[in-house]
């Protein structure tokens, strides 16, 4: 019988005011929020000391300083962060070689079978807070449980500099009270549908019916479902390289132009297109993500048969969720992103029936080389 796994999640505590306060002291203590200084700005970090007065990340600035008028409003130092993160996630690997970075300041650890190493699984947890604290001068929050999902969930149980472990057979009994929002993936949209249904609590989702609740919730049920039992089998892609490239926009104003919104979307993927190119990967999935003038943010995602690296198959799957996206909502838009993920290997040979795929590769490698050459302005496909 294979050993329980034992899994860590590690986020860094207001990461950017962190950052900037491990930079300068005298920032400690101070009402600080993170983020853009323009009119249309928006928190990227709040600080603990000004959440009590209602201001939270992606909220516009314009409204965090109406909450909290005396905070201070800092811009992102990008530099910093990445140069914090890449030792953060450096500390961790001295401990596993099993490390999943999700984001510059958050990682998972695969930390089965260290206990002759570094003793029972608190204590590692502990011994690695006290490193991040001594070295950065940074406060992490642990969650370690037998799954990815759990942990995440439970490293918010104690936050800022908190630990907090759930047991392997504890994981249903440990979700069901807490409300639906707390299951990542579950927005404000999915809320309310489950809301409809009179779910509210993961226990209630753990045990209603997959047939009514498909009929609300599509092929997601049976996941959601077993998802709020506790239930998640995934591993850690502790691999070195990227698991995805995306590009986004901010429209200086909210747009309902559909030929703006396609053009955007034709630039994007061809930004992206690019990259994947330049990293020597192929895609297996398309992603784009709307996030309109409320700051309600939909992301929609697609994966064909075939892997491919061409600009033109991008464009064309993108276009295809933002008709489905706007089906759904067609509202003024703030922000557009395209972005590509499951990277893999480029496939030896593709068939007859994808001379498209083969085509658009060929010609995009080939704008490539123009662009370099000359210049990005240099060519462009016929509708850019």
């Amino acid at each position: 019988m294979a050993a329980e796994r034992t899994i860590f999640h590690v986020d860094i505590d207001a990461f950017f005011a962190a950052a900037e306060r491990s930079a300068n002291p005298d920032l400690i203590g101070k009402l600080l929020i993170i983020g853009g200084t323009g009119g249309r700005g928006v928190v990227a970090c709040a600080s603990y000391e000004v959440r009590p007065f209602g201001v939270r990340s992606a909220m516009p600035i314009s409204r965090a300083l109406r909450l909290c008028p005396n905070a201070l409003v800092m811009s992102s130092s990008h530099g910093l962060y990445g140069k914090i993160s890449k030792s953060f996630m450096a500390i961790l690997r001295d401990y596993t070689p099993d490390v999943q970075v999700m984001s510059v300041d958050e990682a998972y650890m695969d930390m089965t079978g260290t206990e002759a190493l570094y003793g029972p699984s608190e204590k590692a947890a502990q011994i690695i807070k006290n490193r991040v604290r001594e070295e950065l001068k940074l406060t992490v929050s642990i969650g370690i449980a037998p799954s990815r999902l759990i942990a995440k969930i439970a490293s918010d149980e104690r936050k800022p500099d908190g630990m907090f472990t759930v047991s392997p057979g504890d994981e249903a009994a440990y979700l069901a009270p807490m409300p639906v929002r707390k299951l990542p993936g579950i927005g404000p949209i999915a809320a309310e549908k489950l809301g409809r249904l009179g779910i509210h609590t993961l226990g209630q989702l753990a045990v209603f019916p997959e047939g009514p609740l498909r009929r609300e919730m599509g092929n997601q049920s049976a996941r959601l479902i077993e998802r709020a039992r506790g239930i998640d089998g995934s591993e850690l892609a502790s691999g070195g390289g990227a698991k995805s490239i995306s590009a986004e926009t901010t429209f200086h104003e909210d747009s309902s132009d559909r030929a703006f919104l396609e053009q955007t979307i034709k630039e994007l993927a061809e930004t992206v297109g690019r990259r994947l190119r330049r990293a020597g990967k192929h895609a297996r999935s398309v992603s784009l993500k709307l996030r309109y003038h409320d700051f309600t943010t939909l992301t929609r995602h697609n994966t064909p048969q075939v892997s491919f690296d061409g600009d033109g198959r991008i464009h064309e799957i993108a276009t295809a969720l933002l008709d489905a996206t706007l089906k759904q909502r067609n509202s003024p838009v703030r922000l557009i992103g395209v972005g590509v993920e499951n990277l893999t290997e480029p496939a030896a040979q593709l068939s007859l029936l994808d001379s498209f795929v083969a085509e658009d590769s060929a010609l995009s490698s080939t704008l490539d080389r123009i662009r370099d050459r000359f210049g990005d302005d240099s060519v462009s496909r016929g509708s850019s």
